[in-house]
């Protein structure tokens, strides 16, 4: 549980409208990289897989764990994404004979970039009736939250390039 620095009432109502929303924002993204270019038939787990690999490489076994998720289900969702050319398997992991490295190829990292941008500008569609400051609080909160999460140890750090 995260420690609160605000009485646990004055949080509630932020915590109750994420939670609510958050379905319809995970629909809205997908929606949008669903209609991007070269995406027919992508899985939403496939996307989550290019997601974690634009961050680094993984080993299977560790992609695996983080998705929380089966090998089985994790190779399966893996050869479909190396039959399209966007992910490779490296057999060499030093230490590990039978240990497999996933990695995003040049056509994955441009396919990530392409659905990262897709999925932002949905987004930013979706705020167009909202006003500059409500923009910027909306930003200062999810800041705040990301920052609460990875101090916790339960966000997601950000590649170097993208911390601010």
């Amino acid at each position: 549980m995260l420690p609160f620095k605000s009485s646990p009432g004055e949080l509630e109502p932020a915590a109750h409208t994420l939670v609510r929303l958050l379905p319809t924002l995970v629909r809205l993204v997908v929606a949008e990289m669903h209609a991007a270019p070269h995406t027919a038939g992508m899985t939403l787990l496939q996307f989550r897989i290019l997601c974690r690999l634009s961050e680094r490489d993984y080993r299977a076994s560790e992609l695996a764990q983080v998705l929380e998720m089966g090998r089985p289900t994790l190779t399966a969702a893996a050869d479909g994404l190396e039959r399209r050319g966007l992910i490779a398997r490296l057999r060499d992991v030093p230490g590990d004979r039978r240990g497999v490295l996933l990695r995003l190829t040049p056509a994955g990292r441009a396919l990530h970039r392409a659905l990262e941008t897709r999925a932002a500008a949905g987004l930013s569609a979706a705020l167009a009736e909202t006003s500059r400051r409500e923009r910027d609080a909306l930003e200062l909160g999810l800041r705040a939250l990301e920052r609460s999460l990875q101090q916790a140890g339960r966000g997601e750090e950000l590649p170097a390039a993208e911390a601010r």
